[in-house]
């Protein structure tokens, strides 16, 4: 197929088009002009350069193709205005569905997110494509719930066939400019991250973009798919962590009121003096004492995947970070001396 794919340079991206030319698949990767490119060094891929906002540049890409993987998104979970996260995401999948309507283009894969499907307060509970985020607070959460909706919506309207991948927290190589997933990782080594009561789904990147390529042929319109690895509370994946690397972030033994009171304030006294907070109240109220754990068994069964485990997935993200350079000194120097002796 001839597959056209926004966000082609991001973390996620840059393993799908390496994946669909090693599929046989020919791509087309759309990419802002000041893109950087490093993920898609040395594939042989037909480079489009626009801007998801610019829908007559999105449309001429589209040109040719068979099938539409959007991913372009602004991932981040802290921004000055909610509007450049969120904007970005609702208008990029009108975009999107007027360039495949515009190219008579009858499938597209939908990179959506677990924050789309929401966490739950009970352990207990394993979430589905069949769930939604009811309450979004932060604005990542926002934007990709509501620019599902809007891609749901259009699909019914536009009778093209709409597969949604919802990733979870995805770890893993390839990713140049450090996403809030590996960064979570990444703060916890250099010792300015904690844990917190919670639990969360750690997937490799690599699994996540096994689905996106399978979703081109396989997968029910219009429904949604969960794509995840290993559920795991915080604290256990900080023990994974010690065990990997010698090095145990500090926890948070607080429960979620006291957590929400201190980001309150902690973003209160960043504002005034300037500066971006570590963490914001509304990033603080989707995850703590919440779980996203999630029932990947339908997924795997229709995309024919067998996700890596915590540990694989940790193994690979702490191996980028140190090949990188992003560990601090100290730090780079006890994960090389514990990874080496494995």
């Amino acid at each position: 197929m001839r597959v056209l794919v926004t966000g082609a340079n991001g973390h996620i991206g840059s393993h799908v088009v390496r994946q669909l030319i090693e599929q046989g698949h020919s791509a087309r990767a759309f990419v802002r002009p000041s893109a950087d490119l490093r993920g898609l060094e040395g594939l042989d891929v037909d480079l489009f350069r626009g801007d998801i906002m610019d829908a007559q540049a999105l449309t001429e890409a589209a040109q040719g193709m068979d099938a539409i993987i959007h991913m372009a998104a602004v991932y981040k979970t802290i921004a000055r205005s909610p509007d450049e996260i969120v904007e970005p995401a609702i208008q990029g999948a009108r975009n999107v569905f007027a360039a495949a309507q515009a190219n008579r283009i009858q499938r597209i894969v939908y990179t959506s997110s677990v924050a789309s499907v929401g966490f739950s307060y009970d352990p207990q509970e394993l979430r589905t494509g069949d769930d939604w985020n009811n309450d979004p607070s932060n604005p990542y959460y926002i934007a990709k719930t509501r620019s599902e909706q809007t891609a749901q919506k259009l699909a019914e309207e536009s009778g093209i066939h709409l597969v949604v991948i919802c990733p979870a927290i995805v770890l893993g190589p390839g990713d140049y400019r450090v996403t809030p997933s590996n960064q979570l990782v990444m703060d916890w080594l250099n010792g300015v991250g904690q844990t917190y009561p919670g639990g969360l789904n750690l997937v490799d990147v690599r699994d996540v973009a096994a689905a996106h390529v399978a979703a081109l042929t396989r997968g029910e319109n219009r429904r949604r798919y969960v794509v995840g690895g290993e559920n795991v509370e915080v604290r256990q994946a900080a023990l994974l962590l010690k065990r990997l690397t010698g090095i145990k972030p500090m926890h948070l033994p607080f429960g979620r009121g006291m957590l929400l009171w201190s980001a309150k304030w902690t973003e209160r006294v960043c504002r005034l003096f300037g500066v971006t907070p570590p963490f914001t109240y509304d990033l603080v109220y989707e995850v703590a004492e919440r779980y996203a754990y999630i029932d990947t068994r339908e997924t795997n069964e229709t995309f024919g995947l067998a996700p890596r485990n915590a540990e694989q997935t940790l193994q690979a993200c702490i191996q980028w970070l140190l090949d990188q350079g992003r560990l601090k000194p100290r730090a780079a120097d006890q994960v090389r001396a514990a990874l080496g002796s494995q």
